[in-house]
Protein backbone atom coordinates (compact mmCIF):
# COMPACT_ATOMS: atom_id res chain seq x y z
CA UNK A 1 0.00 0.00 0.00
CA UNK A 2 2.59 2.39 1.01
CA UNK A 3 4.44 1.78 -2.51
CA UNK A 4 1.70 2.44 -4.38
CA UNK A 5 0.47 5.47 -3.01
CA UNK A 6 3.98 6.80 -3.40
CA UNK A 7 4.43 6.06 -6.75
CA UNK A 8 0.64 7.42 -7.38
CA UNK A 9 2.05 10.74 -5.27
CA UNK A 10 5.07 11.27 -7.69
CA UNK A 11 4.72 13.16 -9.85
CA UNK A 12 3.51 15.94 -7.46
CA UNK A 13 6.58 15.22 -5.37
CA UNK A 14 8.76 15.61 -7.98
CA UNK A 15 7.48 18.21 -9.99
CA UNK A 16 6.77 21.14 -8.24
CA UNK A 17 9.96 20.69 -5.34
CA UNK A 18 12.14 20.34 -8.49
CA UNK A 19 10.91 23.76 -9.68
CA UNK A 20 11.18 24.78 -6.26
CA UNK A 21 14.52 24.04 -6.54
CA UNK A 22 15.16 24.91 -10.35
CA UNK A 23 13.99 28.75 -9.14
CA UNK A 24 16.65 29.46 -6.51
CA UNK A 25 19.53 28.13 -9.45
CA UNK A 26 17.80 30.55 -11.63
CA UNK A 27 17.09 33.56 -10.08
CA UNK A 28 21.11 33.65 -9.14
CA UNK A 29 21.54 34.38 -12.78
CA UNK A 30 17.97 36.80 -13.16
CA UNK A 31 18.15 39.11 -10.38
CA UNK A 32 21.19 40.46 -7.92
CA UNK A 33 21.64 39.90 -4.46
CA UNK A 34 19.35 42.35 -3.06
CA UNK A 35 16.71 41.27 -4.79
CA UNK A 36 16.67 37.69 -4.05
CA UNK A 37 17.05 38.46 -0.24
CA UNK A 38 13.88 40.67 -0.25
CA UNK A 39 12.08 37.08 -2.29
CA UNK A 40 13.80 34.17 0.05
CA UNK A 41 12.82 36.91 3.52
CA UNK A 42 9.10 37.46 1.93
CA UNK A 43 8.48 33.58 1.60
CA UNK A 44 10.14 32.41 5.11
CA UNK A 45 8.01 35.08 6.61
CA UNK A 46 4.97 33.71 4.94
CA UNK A 47 5.95 30.36 6.12
CA UNK A 48 5.64 31.77 9.71
CA UNK A 49 2.73 32.93 9.40
CA UNK A 50 1.00 29.92 7.55
CA UNK A 51 2.25 28.10 10.42
CA UNK A 52 1.13 30.85 13.49
CA UNK A 53 -2.38 31.21 11.44
CA UNK A 54 -3.28 28.51 9.70
CA UNK A 55 -0.80 25.07 10.12
CA UNK A 56 -2.95 24.53 13.28
CA UNK A 57 -6.36 24.14 11.30
CA UNK A 58 -4.62 21.99 8.40
CA UNK A 59 -2.76 20.17 11.07
CA UNK A 60 -6.54 19.33 12.75
CA UNK A 61 -7.96 18.92 9.16
CA UNK A 62 -5.32 15.80 7.83
CA UNK A 63 -5.77 13.99 11.22
CA UNK A 64 -9.66 14.56 11.78
CA UNK A 65 -11.40 15.61 8.65
CA UNK A 66 -12.27 11.83 7.79
CA UNK A 67 -14.95 11.64 11.02
CA UNK A 68 -16.90 14.92 9.52
CA UNK A 69 -18.29 12.73 5.86
CA UNK A 70 -22.00 12.64 6.41
CA UNK A 71 -24.06 15.98 5.18
CA UNK A 72 -24.63 17.09 8.78
CA UNK A 73 -20.81 17.07 10.28
CA UNK A 74 -19.98 18.18 6.94
CA UNK A 75 -22.21 21.29 6.92
CA UNK A 76 -20.74 22.30 10.38
CA UNK A 77 -16.83 21.51 9.73
CA UNK A 78 -17.23 23.39 5.84
CA UNK A 79 -18.78 26.14 7.46
CA UNK A 80 -16.11 26.47 10.37
CA UNK A 81 -13.17 26.06 7.77
CA UNK A 82 -14.67 28.88 5.72
CA UNK A 83 -14.52 31.77 8.81
CA UNK A 84 -11.07 30.42 10.08
CA UNK A 85 -9.91 30.39 6.30
CA UNK A 86 -10.65 33.67 5.42
CA UNK A 87 -9.74 35.51 9.03
CA UNK A 88 -6.58 33.71 8.33
CA UNK A 89 -5.64 35.04 5.21
CA UNK A 90 -6.32 38.71 6.52
CA UNK A 91 -4.57 37.97 9.30
CA UNK A 92 -1.60 37.28 7.68
CA UNK A 93 -1.67 39.42 4.60
CA UNK A 94 -1.65 42.28 7.62
CA UNK A 95 1.24 40.85 9.52
CA UNK A 96 3.18 40.31 6.02
CA UNK A 97 2.72 44.16 5.41
CA UNK A 98 4.37 45.28 8.50
CA UNK A 99 6.65 43.05 8.66
CA UNK A 100 7.62 43.91 4.44
CA UNK A 101 8.08 48.22 5.68
CA UNK A 102 9.25 47.29 8.89
CA UNK A 103 12.29 44.60 8.42
CA UNK A 104 12.64 43.19 4.83
CA UNK A 105 12.26 46.84 2.62
CA UNK A 106 11.22 49.47 4.35
CA UNK A 107 10.93 51.49 1.18
CA UNK A 108 8.85 48.70 -0.64
CA UNK A 109 6.55 50.31 -3.87
CA UNK A 110 3.42 49.45 -3.56
CA UNK A 111 3.28 47.11 -6.26
CA UNK A 112 5.34 44.51 -4.34
CA UNK A 113 2.71 45.21 -1.27
CA UNK A 114 0.35 44.34 -3.63
CA UNK A 115 2.50 41.03 -5.19
CA UNK A 116 3.30 40.19 -1.51
CA UNK A 117 -0.37 40.15 -0.12
CA UNK A 118 -1.35 38.41 -3.30
CA UNK A 119 1.39 35.69 -2.88
CA UNK A 120 0.43 35.07 0.84
CA UNK A 121 -3.45 34.73 0.22
CA UNK A 122 -3.02 32.21 -2.65
CA UNK A 123 -0.25 30.13 -1.39
CA UNK A 124 -2.15 29.81 1.90
CA UNK A 125 -4.93 28.52 -0.24
CA UNK A 126 -2.72 26.07 -2.37
CA UNK A 127 -1.08 24.93 0.86
CA UNK A 128 -4.52 23.94 2.81
CA UNK A 129 -6.49 22.54 -0.16
CA UNK A 130 -3.29 20.09 -0.70
CA UNK A 131 -3.44 18.91 2.89
CA UNK A 132 -7.09 18.08 2.39
CA UNK A 133 -6.84 16.86 -0.71
CA UNK A 134 -4.34 14.04 1.09
CA UNK A 135 -7.30 12.87 3.52
CA UNK A 136 -9.72 11.75 0.71
CA UNK A 137 -6.70 10.34 -1.38
CA UNK A 138 -7.48 13.32 -3.86
CA UNK A 139 -4.02 12.44 -5.67
CA UNK A 140 -5.12 14.98 -8.84
CA UNK A 141 -6.29 17.85 -6.45
CA UNK A 142 -2.98 17.77 -4.28
CA UNK A 143 -1.25 17.37 -7.38
CA UNK A 144 -2.73 20.75 -9.07
CA UNK A 145 -1.81 22.82 -5.91
CA UNK A 146 1.76 21.01 -5.72
CA UNK A 147 2.72 21.44 -9.29
CA UNK A 148 1.20 24.61 -10.64
CA UNK A 149 2.21 27.08 -8.39
CA UNK A 150 5.78 26.37 -8.13
CA UNK A 151 6.25 25.33 -12.08
CA UNK A 152 4.01 27.94 -13.66
CA UNK A 153 4.29 30.83 -11.11
CA UNK A 154 7.80 30.34 -11.70
CA UNK A 155 8.05 30.70 -15.37
CA UNK A 156 5.53 33.87 -15.16
CA UNK A 157 7.75 35.37 -13.13
CA UNK A 158 10.39 34.87 -15.89
CA UNK A 159 8.50 36.08 -17.95
CA UNK A 160 7.21 39.05 -16.02
CA UNK A 161 11.24 39.99 -14.96
CA UNK A 162 12.03 39.88 -18.73
CA UNK A 163 9.02 42.64 -19.41
CA UNK A 164 9.23 44.62 -16.49
CA UNK A 165 12.99 44.48 -15.00
CA UNK A 166 14.81 42.90 -11.69
CA UNK A 167 12.45 44.00 -8.75
CA UNK A 168 11.26 41.30 -6.32
CA UNK A 169 7.42 41.55 -7.15
CA UNK A 170 7.70 39.68 -10.32
CA UNK A 171 8.43 37.00 -9.23
CA UNK A 172 5.82 36.98 -6.13
CA UNK A 173 3.47 38.26 -8.96
CA UNK A 174 4.01 35.13 -11.03
CA UNK A 175 3.74 32.50 -8.07
CA UNK A 176 0.42 34.39 -6.99
CA UNK A 177 -0.93 34.43 -10.88
CA UNK A 178 -0.62 30.89 -10.80
CA UNK A 179 -1.39 30.00 -7.11
CA UNK A 180 -5.35 31.76 -7.75
CA UNK A 181 -5.15 29.23 -11.04
CA UNK A 182 -4.60 26.17 -9.11
CA UNK A 183 -6.98 27.08 -6.10
CA UNK A 184 -9.88 27.76 -8.76
CA UNK A 185 -9.63 24.71 -10.64
CA UNK A 186 -10.22 22.30 -8.12
CA UNK A 187 -12.87 23.98 -6.68
CA UNK A 188 -15.61 22.14 -8.35
CA UNK A 189 -13.84 18.79 -7.33
CA UNK A 190 -13.46 19.22 -3.49
CA UNK A 191 -16.03 19.36 -1.07
CA UNK A 192 -16.24 22.81 0.28
CA UNK A 193 -19.49 25.19 1.90
CA UNK A 194 -20.58 28.31 1.12
CA UNK A 195 -21.52 29.70 4.14
CA UNK A 196 -20.09 31.12 7.32
CA UNK A 197 -22.23 30.87 9.99
CA UNK A 198 -22.50 29.60 12.41
CA UNK A 199 -19.52 28.63 13.57
CA UNK A 200 -19.22 25.57 15.22
CA UNK A 201 -17.76 25.61 18.80
CA UNK A 202 -17.05 22.05 19.38
CA UNK A 203 -14.79 21.77 16.27
CA UNK A 204 -13.03 25.25 16.95
CA UNK A 205 -12.08 23.77 20.62
CA UNK A 206 -11.23 20.35 19.41
CA UNK A 207 -9.19 21.94 16.62
CA UNK A 208 -7.46 24.29 19.37
CA UNK A 209 -6.73 21.80 21.79
CA UNK A 210 -5.00 19.61 19.20
CA UNK A 211 -3.44 22.85 17.12
CA UNK A 212 -1.97 25.39 19.87
CA UNK A 213 0.92 23.01 20.43
CA UNK A 214 1.23 22.76 16.47
CA UNK A 215 1.62 26.71 16.29
CA UNK A 216 4.00 26.87 18.86
CA UNK A 217 6.32 24.11 17.90
CA UNK A 218 5.95 25.04 14.28
CA UNK A 219 6.69 28.61 14.78
CA UNK A 220 9.68 27.41 16.74
CA UNK A 221 10.31 25.04 14.30
CA UNK A 222 10.33 28.37 11.92
CA UNK A 223 13.01 29.37 14.10
CA UNK A 224 14.92 26.82 13.63
CA UNK A 225 14.87 26.41 9.74
CA UNK A 226 14.73 30.55 8.97
CA UNK A 227 16.21 32.51 12.10
CA UNK A 228 19.90 31.85 10.42
CA UNK A 229 18.60 33.82 7.07
CA UNK A 230 17.26 37.11 9.26
CA UNK A 231 20.38 36.65 12.12
CA UNK A 232 22.59 37.13 8.33
CA UNK A 233 20.46 39.38 7.36
CA UNK A 234 20.82 41.48 10.76
CA UNK A 235 24.64 41.17 11.18
CA UNK A 236 25.98 41.73 7.59
CA UNK A 237 23.13 42.78 5.58
CA UNK A 238 20.48 41.81 2.81
CA UNK A 239 22.75 41.66 0.09
CA UNK A 240 24.73 38.65 2.47
CA UNK A 241 21.15 37.12 3.49
CA UNK A 242 20.70 36.58 -0.74
CA UNK A 243 24.47 34.88 -1.14
CA UNK A 244 23.43 33.07 2.18
CA UNK A 245 19.81 32.06 0.80
CA UNK A 246 21.46 30.32 -2.25
CA UNK A 247 23.88 27.73 -0.41
CA UNK A 248 20.91 27.11 2.25
CA UNK A 249 18.18 27.45 -0.06
CA UNK A 250 19.62 24.61 -2.21
CA UNK A 251 20.25 22.40 0.78
CA UNK A 252 16.96 22.85 2.24
CA UNK A 253 15.23 22.54 -0.87
CA UNK A 254 17.35 19.14 -1.72
CA UNK A 255 16.49 17.64 0.96
CA UNK A 256 12.63 18.82 0.91
CA UNK A 257 12.70 16.97 -2.98
CA UNK A 258 14.34 13.89 -1.77
CA UNK A 259 11.73 13.44 1.34
CA UNK A 260 8.64 14.91 -0.07
CA UNK A 261 8.94 11.48 -3.13
CA UNK A 262 7.67 9.14 -0.39
CA UNK A 263 6.24 11.66 2.85
CA UNK A 264 2.97 12.72 1.04
CA UNK A 265 1.20 8.69 1.36
CA UNK A 266 2.90 8.09 4.37
CA UNK A 267 1.26 9.64 7.27
CA UNK A 268 -2.01 8.76 6.41
CA UNK A 269 -1.20 5.41 5.99
CA UNK A 270 -0.29 5.80 9.64
CA UNK A 271 -3.21 7.29 10.57
CA UNK A 272 -5.11 4.06 9.23
CA UNK A 273 -2.89 2.18 11.16
CA UNK A 274 -3.34 3.94 14.30
CA UNK A 275 -7.14 4.04 13.77
CA UNK A 276 -7.63 0.13 12.76
CA UNK A 277 -4.96 -1.35 14.95
CA UNK A 278 -3.53 1.07 17.62
CA UNK A 279 -0.16 2.30 18.52
CA UNK A 280 1.63 -0.89 18.05
CA UNK A 281 0.03 -1.14 14.11
CA UNK A 282 0.84 2.86 13.94
CA UNK A 283 4.80 2.28 15.00
CA UNK A 284 5.33 -0.39 12.59
CA UNK A 285 3.99 1.20 10.25
CA UNK A 286 6.07 4.59 10.78
CA UNK A 287 9.30 2.18 10.99
CA UNK A 288 8.55 1.16 7.26
CA UNK A 289 7.82 4.85 6.04
CA UNK A 290 11.23 5.88 7.65
CA UNK A 291 12.82 3.32 5.74
CA UNK A 292 11.76 4.15 2.62
CA UNK A 293 12.19 7.41 3.64
CA UNK A 294 15.96 7.27 4.84
CA UNK A 295 16.44 5.53 1.03
CA UNK A 296 16.11 8.17 -0.19
CA UNK A 297 17.97 10.87 1.50
CA UNK A 298 21.11 9.11 2.15
CA UNK A 299 21.88 8.98 -1.45
CA UNK A 300 20.71 12.69 -1.74
CA UNK A 301 23.18 13.74 0.93
CA UNK A 302 26.01 11.67 -0.29
CA UNK A 303 25.15 12.37 -4.21
CA UNK A 304 25.81 16.01 -3.46
CA UNK A 305 28.52 16.06 -1.36
CA UNK A 306 30.10 13.78 -3.64
CA UNK A 307 28.83 16.35 -6.16
CA UNK A 308 29.00 19.70 -4.58
CA UNK A 309 31.78 21.36 -6.86
CA UNK A 310 30.72 20.46 -10.30
CA UNK A 311 27.13 21.36 -9.06
CA UNK A 312 27.86 24.58 -8.14
CA UNK A 313 30.48 25.47 -11.08
CA UNK A 314 28.03 24.68 -13.62
CA UNK A 315 24.72 26.03 -11.91
CA UNK A 316 25.34 28.62 -9.58
CA UNK A 317 26.69 32.16 -11.08
CA UNK A 318 29.46 33.38 -10.11
CA UNK A 319 29.05 35.94 -7.58
CA UNK A 320 26.98 32.73 -5.69
CA UNK A 321 29.52 30.17 -6.06
CA UNK A 322 32.27 29.99 -3.36
CA UNK A 323 29.64 30.80 -0.38
CA UNK A 324 27.20 28.32 -2.13
CA UNK A 325 30.43 25.36 -2.27
CA UNK A 326 30.93 26.02 1.44
CA UNK A 327 27.58 26.17 2.75
CA UNK A 328 25.55 23.54 0.68
CA UNK A 329 27.07 20.29 1.75
CA UNK A 330 25.83 21.27 5.82
CA UNK A 331 22.86 23.20 4.40
CA UNK A 332 21.72 19.40 3.12
CA UNK A 333 22.73 17.77 5.97
CA UNK A 334 20.83 19.75 8.41
CA UNK A 335 17.99 19.77 5.81
CA UNK A 336 17.79 15.76 5.59
CA UNK A 337 18.16 15.07 9.29
CA UNK A 338 14.96 17.81 9.63
CA UNK A 339 13.10 16.11 7.10
CA UNK A 340 14.16 12.63 9.02
CA UNK A 341 12.81 13.98 12.37
CA UNK A 342 9.40 15.81 10.72
CA UNK A 343 8.54 12.55 9.25
CA UNK A 344 9.41 9.98 11.50
CA UNK A 345 10.19 10.96 15.14
CA UNK A 346 7.78 14.15 15.57
CA UNK A 347 5.13 12.02 13.52
CA UNK A 348 4.62 9.61 17.09
CA UNK A 349 3.39 12.73 18.54
CA UNK A 350 0.72 13.62 15.93
CA UNK A 351 0.10 10.02 15.94
CA UNK A 352 -0.98 9.93 19.90
CA UNK A 353 -2.23 13.59 20.03
CA UNK A 354 0.85 14.33 22.15
CA UNK A 355 1.85 17.56 20.12
CA UNK A 356 2.77 19.50 23.39
CA UNK A 357 5.84 17.35 23.46
CA UNK A 358 6.42 18.97 19.76
CA UNK A 359 7.05 22.36 21.75
CA UNK A 360 10.31 20.76 23.78
CA UNK A 361 11.76 19.44 20.57
CA UNK A 362 10.98 22.78 18.62
CA UNK A 363 12.33 24.52 21.57
CA UNK A 364 15.60 22.81 21.19
CA UNK A 365 15.75 23.68 17.78
CA UNK A 366 15.22 26.86 18.32
CA UNK A 367 17.62 27.69 21.38
CA UNK A 368 20.44 25.66 19.92
CA UNK A 369 20.05 27.82 16.14
CA UNK A 370 19.59 31.58 17.37
CA UNK A 371 22.46 31.12 20.00
CA UNK A 372 25.19 29.28 17.23
CA UNK A 373 23.97 31.01 14.43
CA UNK A 374 25.12 34.64 16.39
CA UNK A 375 28.12 32.90 17.94
CA UNK A 376 29.05 31.21 14.48
CA UNK A 377 28.41 34.11 12.24
CA UNK A 378 30.98 35.92 14.25
CA UNK A 379 33.90 33.40 13.53
CA UNK A 380 33.02 31.53 10.60
CA UNK A 381 31.04 33.97 8.55
CA UNK A 382 27.66 32.58 6.43
CA UNK A 383 29.38 29.12 6.82
CA UNK A 384 29.23 29.52 10.79
CA UNK A 385 25.57 30.16 10.01
CA UNK A 386 25.50 27.06 8.08
CA UNK A 387 26.94 24.97 10.68
CA UNK A 388 25.04 26.28 13.46
CA UNK A 389 21.87 24.84 11.58
CA UNK A 390 23.18 21.02 11.84
CA UNK A 391 24.05 21.48 15.33
CA UNK A 392 20.76 22.75 15.78
CA UNK A 393 18.58 19.91 13.48
CA UNK A 394 20.99 17.18 15.43
CA UNK A 395 20.31 18.14 19.12
CA UNK A 396 16.73 18.49 18.43
CA UNK A 397 16.32 15.59 16.23
CA UNK A 398 18.29 13.31 19.22
CA UNK A 399 15.59 14.50 21.64
CA UNK A 400 13.00 13.72 19.36
CA UNK A 401 13.78 9.90 18.60
CA UNK A 402 14.46 9.62 22.31
CA UNK A 403 11.68 10.43 23.67
CA UNK A 404 9.78 8.13 20.80
CA UNK A 405 12.26 4.99 21.22
CA UNK A 406 11.67 5.60 25.27
CA UNK A 407 8.28 6.53 25.62
CA UNK A 408 6.00 5.45 22.58
CA UNK A 409 7.66 1.70 21.54
CA UNK A 410 8.83 3.21 18.37
CA UNK A 411 11.50 1.22 16.28
CA UNK A 412 14.22 1.45 13.76
CA UNK A 413 14.24 -0.68 10.68
CA UNK A 414 17.78 -1.74 11.22
CA UNK A 415 18.21 -4.54 8.97
CA UNK A 416 17.13 -1.78 5.99
CA UNK A 417 18.70 0.80 6.86
CA UNK A 418 22.24 -1.91 6.88
CA UNK A 419 21.57 -2.38 3.27
CA UNK A 420 20.61 1.02 2.35
CA UNK A 421 24.30 2.60 3.91
CA UNK A 422 25.67 -0.25 2.05
CA UNK A 423 24.72 0.71 -1.47
CA UNK A 424 25.21 4.43 -0.94
CA UNK A 425 28.73 3.63 0.41
CA UNK A 426 29.40 1.82 -3.04
CA UNK A 427 27.86 4.77 -4.75
CA UNK A 428 29.84 7.23 -2.91
CA UNK A 429 33.06 5.08 -3.54
CA UNK A 430 32.09 5.33 -7.44
CA UNK A 431 31.30 8.91 -7.81
CA UNK A 432 34.70 9.50 -5.62
CA UNK A 433 36.19 7.87 -8.51
CA UNK A 434 34.97 10.10 -11.42
CA UNK A 435 36.67 13.66 -13.10
CA UNK A 436 34.78 16.60 -12.00
CA UNK A 437 32.55 17.47 -14.95
CA UNK A 438 33.27 20.03 -17.08
CA UNK A 439 29.15 20.07 -18.85
CA UNK A 440 25.98 19.79 -17.59
CA UNK A 441 25.09 16.97 -19.83
CA UNK A 442 28.28 14.90 -18.07
CA UNK A 443 27.34 16.22 -14.67
CA UNK A 444 23.85 14.38 -15.70
CA UNK A 445 25.65 11.41 -16.16
CA UNK A 446 27.93 11.18 -13.17
CA UNK A 447 24.18 11.26 -11.61
CA UNK A 448 22.63 8.32 -13.39
CA UNK A 449 25.48 6.70 -12.81
CA UNK A 450 25.62 7.09 -9.05
CA UNK A 451 21.68 6.30 -9.15
CA UNK A 452 22.94 3.62 -11.12
CA UNK A 453 25.21 1.91 -8.90
CA UNK A 454 22.80 2.56 -5.51
CA UNK A 455 19.92 0.92 -7.17
CA UNK A 456 21.77 -2.13 -8.16
CA UNK A 457 23.56 -2.37 -5.30
CA UNK A 458 19.82 -2.28 -2.98
CA UNK A 459 18.36 -4.39 -5.56
CA UNK A 460 21.19 -7.25 -4.98
CA UNK A 461 20.77 -6.70 -1.29
CA UNK A 462 16.93 -7.45 -1.44
CA UNK A 463 17.07 -9.86 -4.39
CA UNK A 464 15.21 -12.71 -1.81
CA UNK A 465 11.98 -10.23 -1.14
CA UNK A 466 11.90 -9.06 -4.80
CA UNK A 467 11.68 -12.40 -6.17
CA UNK A 468 9.37 -13.33 -3.52
CA UNK A 469 7.18 -10.32 -4.70
CA UNK A 470 7.67 -11.29 -8.61
CA UNK A 471 6.40 -14.78 -7.48
CA UNK A 472 3.10 -13.94 -5.94
CA UNK A 473 1.98 -11.34 -8.45
CA UNK A 474 2.53 -14.33 -10.96
CA UNK A 475 0.77 -16.84 -8.67
CA UNK A 476 -2.15 -14.45 -8.22
CA UNK A 477 -2.55 -13.49 -11.74
CA UNK A 478 -2.50 -16.94 -12.76
CA UNK A 479 -5.43 -17.52 -10.25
Amino acid sequence: MLLRQTVLYLPAQIIGPLFQLVAMIVWTHVVDEHTLGVITLVTATHELLQIGFLAWWSQYALRFFGRYQDSHSAERFYRTENTILLTSVIVQSAVMVGVLLLVIAPDAKPWLLVATVAYVITRSLNLYIGERARVRQQIGVYSIQQIVGPAIGFLVGLVFIKMFGQSAEWPLAGYAIAQLVAAIVVLPVIGHGRRLWPVDREIVDHALRYGIPLIIGGALGWVGLNASRFIVNDLQGVAAAGLFAVGYGLGQRAAAVAAMLVTAAAFPLAVKSMEQGGSKAAMRQLADNSALLVAILAPSIAGIFMLRAEIVHLLIAVPFQQVTLAILPLSVLAGSIRNLRAHFGDQVFLLHSRTRLMIIVATIDATVTVLFSVVCIKYWGLVGAAGATVLAATAAATVSFSIGFIKFGLTLPIGHLLRIATATVAMAAVLGELPEARSSLVLAMHIAAGAAIYIAVLALLYARTLNGMVRSRIARSGT
